[in-house]
């Protein structure tokens, strides 16, 4: 700091610091820190929710290890292990070696990382990192993203977080057990789960979120599909969006899904197997003009 601007710096009150705290990325934060040992005091002492914490792994093309990835904010560590030493990287180029296991290595980040005993962020990711979570781990989050892990350890992920999620989107072959989980019923405002997904409609009358993305393994059927279309355009609210796909028979009538009480006048075209709806007021008129783009079918 130049002198003008640390003698503002330092005659300002501790509280007010903090509150300007509130309003500096990670990388500032650390910036600050280096500054003088009462500014990292001051960092250390301030509660920070960070905007995106990341937990990857990568196989490699041998298969015979892989590479994890941890990600708080901007900082990236990159963690190999290679006959039994583990090198661990960063994009600032810090590099240091240990023979902790890069599992160990990726456990021991996240003690460090943890708030008050949990890994809290605004977004948590897990992507198809392999290792089972710990007993100890409590993820808090807003919006959860799930990819590729390995099938049995799904159920664990999602009991380590709070449920308390706003989005939640889970992406594996197949997706299956977690239906009945607060986790996923609760999420309040997107779910999103492909592919395979093995949910019945009574599953789907569970669901809260006003918004899903869901793609069916099959034991969802027309009558729940018309159901949860119907929530969803008596419920939504501007900017929510509507898919489920599932699959069809070559009877199924896609105008079967609106129901009766929207439609005040049917006015045909020259073709008659087309038609032209007046929507009445308890539907959303903007949602239904775009009803052919949100809603989308896999033919049987």
């Amino acid at each position: 700091m130049n002198d003008v601007v640390e003698t503002c710096w330092t005659s300002i009150p501790v509280t007010v610091k903090q509150f300007l705290l509130k309003f500096l990325d990670y990388d500032s934060r650390c910036n600050l820190k280096l500054c003088s040992r009462d500014d990292k005091a001051l960092v250390d002492s301030t509660r920070y929710v960070p905007d995106v914490i990341s937990i990857g792994e990568e196989p490699e093309r041998t298969g015979e290890n892989s590479t994890i990835y941890l990600r708080y904010e901007s900082l990236i560590l990159t963690v190999t292990e290679r006959n039994g030493i583990t090198k661990v990287s960063t994009n600032s180029s810090i590099e240091y070696n240990t023979i902790k296991s890069r599992y160990d290595v990726a456990s021991l980040w996240v003690e460090k990382i943890k708030n008050r005993g949990k890994i809290e962020a605004n977004r948590i990711k897990i992507l198809n990192f392999s290792m089972t979570p710990p007993d100890d781990w409590i993820l808090k989050c807003d919006h959860l993203e799930i990819r590729m892990v390995p099938s049995q350890h799904l159920s664990s992920w999602l009991q380590k977080t709070i449920p308390k999620l706003k989005t939640l989107n889970v992406q594996m072959y197949k997706i299956d057990e977690i239906f009945g989980m607060d986790q996923v019923k609760n999420t309040s405002e997107m779910l999103k789960l492909s592919r395979n997904v093995s949910m019945t409609d009574e599953e789907l009358e569970t669901i809260l979120a006003p918004s899903i993305a869901i793609v069916s393994d099959g034991k969802i059927t027309e009558n729940g599909a018309k159901k949860a279309f119907r929530k969803y355009v008596e419920n939504s609210r501007p900017g929510d969006s509507f898919e489920l796909r599932f699959p069809i028979f070559s009877y199924f009538d896609h105008r079967d899904l609106f129901d009766n009480k929207w439609i005040r006048e049917e006015v045909l075209t020259e073709d008659v197997t087309m038609g032209e709806y007046i929507i009445s007021d308890t539907a959303s008129m903007e949602d239904l003009r775009t009803f052919m783009e949100l809603i989308q079918y896999q033919m049987s």
